[in-house]
């Protein structure tokens, strides 16, 4: 097994000194080791870039450098070399220094041995190497701990904005439940002053219609991304649906037309027009008797209901009209209490409606209920 070879740069301007260190070494039977000599600090600087050394030993009394700045201009110019300062002057202070600065050792020429002189040198490089490992080990654990900090900053930033969310959906939640009650209170008082224009069978239809409305609303919303937006078209498809099996159309006379593009509006607005809606397509289809009176029509073989919906600034308009039939000028007088019901729940929220009875056309426009 061969001896590990050592490259050393000695950096010493007395002649009788670098021999003196040479002969010390020749003592040394293993390690082997390999000497280089510069007689100044900027040779030695020199040949510290072109070449690798496992060590250096330097003189702090030069001619182009003096003290403990020759040590500073070789550390700072190559770090990873350790390095054995070798000096004539037993100077403890400046001995201390420069250790707590980066040297591996200070010896005092005329105070070293050979075996003493390769002990430190063996002593300085395996310091350095454990050294360069725990540095090595520092900047790992600072990259996992910067790396760590920032995976928990982001975490605790998602959980925040998860907190955000959450408070700004049980605050919608809450404002939905709050404002679906008043609406309630509302539908309540309203059926209280018109149960007597209806029997009991037609109060408990429309009753659930109405509630049925507000439901089919709550479903869309829990089933969208958004908790406060709702796609009215998709809802009107819904509900027309549903009030055709309640009051028995067949749906192969009954044909539908939206025009909404995708419209979104918020859900207590959403909620109003639902109700609204319902009311007068239930009003509809419950006394025009539509599978009859189309059968009957030569001129027409199909119910159509055109439904548009537009917002701007704020306020929604609704416009609906249908393919009606001229009624009769005998029949019944309709209730009154559909329009009582809409009118109501309109003067409440700050809305209006025209309805246009020769061309069977209502205009509904409302302002954007934000609560």
């Amino acid at each position: 097994m061969e001896d590990k070879l050592i490259k050393i740069l000695i950096i010493e301007d007395n002649p009788e000194d670098f021999r003196l260190i040479e002969e010390m070494l020749k003592e040394v039977k293993s390690p082997v080791f390999e000497l280089h000599h510069s007689k100044r600090l900027s040779d030695g600087m020199r040949c510290l870039v072109r070449n690798d050394f496992d060590i250096l030993l330097l003189d702090l009394s030069l001619p182009d450098s003096v003290g403990l700045d020759t040590f500073f201009s070789v550390y700072e110019q190559a770090p990873e070399v350790p390095i054995v300062i070798l000096s004539g002057f037993n100077d403890e202070e400046t001995a201390i220094k420069a250790v707590s600065e980066g040297a591996q050792d200070y010896l005092v020429k005329g105070q070293v041995n050979s075996l003493l002189l390769s002990r430190s040198m063996s002593y300085a490089i395996e310091r350095k190497l454990i050294e360069d490992e725990l540095i090595r080990h520092r900047y790992y654990l600072n990259e996992l701990v910067e790396k760590r900090t920032e995976e928990l900053e982001m975490a605790n930033k998602y959980l925040q904005e998860e907190i955000r969310e959450k408070e700004t959906l049980i605050d919608e939640i809450y404002k939905r439940i709050q404002f679906t009650l008043e609406l309630i209170s509302i539908i309540i008082t309203i059926d209280a002053s018109v149960i007597k224009e209806e029997d009991s069978t037609d109060f408990y239809i429309k009753s659930q219609t109405r509630i049925n409305a507000i439901l089919l609303l709550n479903e869309i919303l829990d089933q969208s991304e958004d908790f406060a937006m709702v796609n009215f078209d998709k809802y009107t498809v819904r509900l027309i649906d549903y009030l055709l099996d309640v009051y028995a159309v067949d749906k192969n006379i009954a044909k539908l037309n939206l025009d909404m593009g995708g419209v979104l509006i918020d859900i207590n607005t959403a909620i109003i027009l639902g109700l609204i809606l319902n009311e007068i397509i239930s009003d509809e289809l419950k006394y025009e008797s539509i599978e009859d009176r189309y059968s009957e029509s030569v001129d027409m073989d199909k119910y159509e209901l055109n439904i548009s919906l537009k917002s701007d600034n704020g306020t929604v308009k609704l416009t609906m009209n249908y393919n009606g039939i001229e009624e009769d000028i005998n029949e019944p007088e309709k209730p009154k209490s559909m329009l009582k019901f809409i009118m109501t729940i309109l003067e409440h929220f700050d809305g209006s409606i025209e309805f246009i009875e020769d061309k069977k056309k209502i205009n509904l426009i409302l302002r954007e209920i934000k609560v």
